[in-house]
């Protein structure tokens, strides 16, 4: 599985995430994955579960989970 390296992601950008339970759904980076001189392992996203007819949560996503950039429209 293809990920997003750590150091593109940007706050407020939107992503496919995919965690091997879920089929692929959108999210929301809420905050930045700097932390101090490196990176943090999991953020905080926005996760759009009704993609996939579940509820939508703001929760901790492992950067490995985030597959690809969501389109921009």
């Amino acid at each position: 599985m293809m990920t997003v390296k750590v150091q593109d992601l940007v706050k407020g950008d939107w992503y496919i995430i995919d965690n091997g339970l879920l089929s692929p759904v959108r999210a929301k980076l809420i905050e930045s994955p700097r932390q101090g001189r490196g990176y943090k392992s999991a953020v905080l996203m926005d996760v759009k579960g009704s993609d996939c007819g579940l509820f939508d949560e703001m929760g901790s996503v492992y950067v490995t989970d985030i597959v690809s950039e969501h389109n921009k429209e």
